[in-house]
């Protein structure tokens, strides 16, 4: 039963709800600042409890899904999932991809594809003087005791081989392979690399060389390093590092490759591009390395030795009489997809402006070398992310059919491929739905429940509120203003960066918030179940979300950011990560050949 009261520009609607009297305030136009007055907030905040919350993720991260790894059964059922709410919900479907039925789960949909970095079968053989002396295969379903392929592109190579040492370049250290190459005459270039595992070591937790404590370095416990340190030395045709003569493999060679191949059943690494250019790189064991050495007159324990008790590199060519040559077949490439849904703003001059409030859905999907739970549930990371956009979406379209708005369109994307390295948002920047001179905000969470063990009160009642002063300083002042004021009471703490899709919008230049509860006690474990989740936390921290949201989508003035036609592009760059890979500037889109990271855009802001 309603009644309507005018009054001024303004009116009340008065609904009768179960003998309960909800009061819900339609504002014109002209007086649409009232909807940032906290009691209309407060009444739509509040309807977001621990009990909605655990209902939703206690289903999403249940086994059923599977972990929800990017292109498998598990994750497709889970965007179907998401789409059917979204659908129940009212939202409107804002995906590309076509559909035959409009009322199917593909209108949702973004599709985009991707490419496993594992291959599907690999073959490496060595010849000396024309005779084939060895050849080893691996795949999903064989392996042996020669080699097994972990890293690099597909590429086909037959080339001679260069002994580089350990790999390892670091004049900290005083010690590099390169630097030996190089006063040799010898080019890595066009040639396979071989190279031993680790560093000099003295046992599996000393180092002999100048490491502070003489602990092992990150050249033992980091193998990016050494392919940073290849990239820059040369243009290989391939890499091969001996993986079992090292104290800190406990595993035997086979065992290795057995895991190996067991770990190929997964999706496991993929990429956006269809191929890396860093060469194939493939573990060998010492069998094999001494086969190739035999023309040298040396082995592995022996060059070992002399290196590790003079601490001098030592590099050689190995002539033209030892070849290797590697044939690698990958898979057939697999889709995946976003999921959009969208609400339409109801103020004529600021609904095609868009506010993005995003969460990854996808996780680590199953691990068969596991012995006991193999499933990987990802309740926090980010099943409570995505909960949490269901949950604002149910509130935010109650409020919409009350009458309260939104006055912008609300865009909510859950995005596959982050597992991955961000794919899904770094295909969506480079596709967007909708203008990014309309992006007014994005607010991504990346795990809103859980606690971080190291956080630096080790505090549990805490929420990570991650951003850049040039871009996020609104939306962080008023985090922190809403959350006084509308008594969510949470510790706000800044600093801390976590890289998740927020860095494809920031790449973007545009203006964006960034919650997270951090890297959990249960992070990328099994263990990280609906029931390790605090849900009056959860609910807390999501009840803060949504009146930061509900603020950006109502107030007049958009946050400030960059004007975009200041922007000018000047290449594509690897996003930051703690490598030097991240400082080179390339003319076009990619994936970087030593973290495989996918490329973002590099703006410039020009004067006008």
């Amino acid at each position: 039963m309603f009644r309507k009261l005018r009054v001024g520009i303004s009116w009340t609607l008065l609904l009768l709800t179960f003998g309960n009297v909800v009061v819900a305030q339609r504002v014109d136009q002209k007086n649409a600042s009232a909807l940032t007055d906290p009691t209309i907030v407060r009444r739509y905040q509040q309807l977001i409890t621990a009990e909605g919350l655990a209902s939703k993720l206690y289903f999403l991260a249940s086994d059923f899904f599977e972990g929800r790894e990017t292109g498998t059964r598990g994750q497709r059922l889970a965007a179907h999932y998401l789409a059917s709410q979204y659908r129940q919900l009212g939202l409107t479907p804002k995906g590309t991809e076509l559909a035959s039925d409009p009322l199917s789960a593909s209108p949702f949909f973004q599709p985009f594809t991707v490419y496993r970095r594992t291959p599907e079968q690999s073959r490496l053989e060595v010849t000396i003087d024309n005779r084939q002396v060895a050849s080893s295969i691996f795949s999903a379903t064989a392996h042996d005791d020669l080699s097994f392929f972990f890293n690099g592109g597909f590429a086909n190579a037959n080339a001679g081989v260069v002994f580089a040492g350990y790999g390892i370049a670091d004049d900290k250290l005083g010690y590099n392979d390169y630097a030996a190459l190089s006063a040799a005459g010898i080019s890595i270039t066009d040639k396979w690399v071989l190279m031993l595992e680790d560093e000099p070591l003295a046992d599996a937790n000393t180092s002999l060389l100048s490491t502070p404590d003489h602990k092992p370095s990150s050249w033992s416990t980091q193998f990016i390093n050494k392919k940073a340190a290849l990239w820059k030395a040369g243009k290989p045709k391939g890499v091969m590092v001996v993986s079992d003569a090292t104290p800190m493999e406990i595993m035997s060679f086979a065992e290795r490759a057995a895991q190996a191949s067991q770990n190929a059943k997964r999706i496991g690494t993929v990429s956006l591009s269809k191929n890396a250019d860093f060469p194939p790189t493939f573990a060998i064991s010492s069998k094999l390395a001494n086969q190739l050495l035999a023309p040298s007159g040396r082995s592995v324990a022996e060059l070992k030795k002399q290196i590790d008790s003079s601490l001098k590199p030592f590099a050689f060519d190995l002539g033209n009489r030892v070849r290797v040559n590697a044939e690698v077949e990958a898979f057939a490439e697999l889709k995946t997809e976003n999921v959009l849904a969208f609400i339409e703003g109801a103020d004529p001059k600021l609904k095609d402006e868009v506010v993005i409030i995003s969460a990854h859905y996808d996780h680590l999907g199953i691990d068969p070398t596991l012995k006991g739970d193999q499933i990987f549930n990802g309740a926090a990371d980010d099943g409570s992310g995505v909960v949490a956009c269901l949950e604002m979406a149910q509130w935010f379209m109650k409020a919409k059919r009350d009458g309260v708005g939104p006055r912008r369109s609300i865009l909510f994307i859950n995005f596959s491929g982050e597992e991955k390295g961000t794919l899904g948002s770094n295909y969506y920047s480079n596709s967007p739905v909708f203008p990014w001179e309309l992006t007014v905000a994005e607010i991504n969470m990346d795990g809103v429940g859980g606690v971080d063990a190291k956080h630096p009160t080790q505090s549990k009642n805490y929420i990570y509120v991650i951003g850049r002063d040039d871009l996020s300083s609104e939306l962080i002042s008023s985090a922190k203003e809403l959350n006084v004021s509308l008594g969510t009471n949470l510790e706000l703490t800044e600093g801390r960066r976590f890289n998740s899709d927020q860095q494809n919008f920031e790449a973007q230049f545009v203006p964006y918030i960034y919650y997270s509860t951090g890297l959990t006690e249960k992070y990328h474990q099994v263990g990280d179940e609906p029931d390790t989740i605090d849900y009056k936390h959860f609910s807390r921290v999501v009840q803060l979300v949504f009146a930061n949201a509900w603020r950006v989508v109502n107030q007049d003035a958009r946050p400030r950011s960059v004007e975009r036609n200041r922007l000018t592009l000047a290449g594509y760059i690897c996003p930051p990560c703690s490598f030097s890979c991240d400082e080179a500037v390339h003319d076009h889109p990619g994936e970087c050949p030593v973290c495989g990271m996918a490329y973002r855009p590099k703006y410039v802001v020009k004067n006008i």
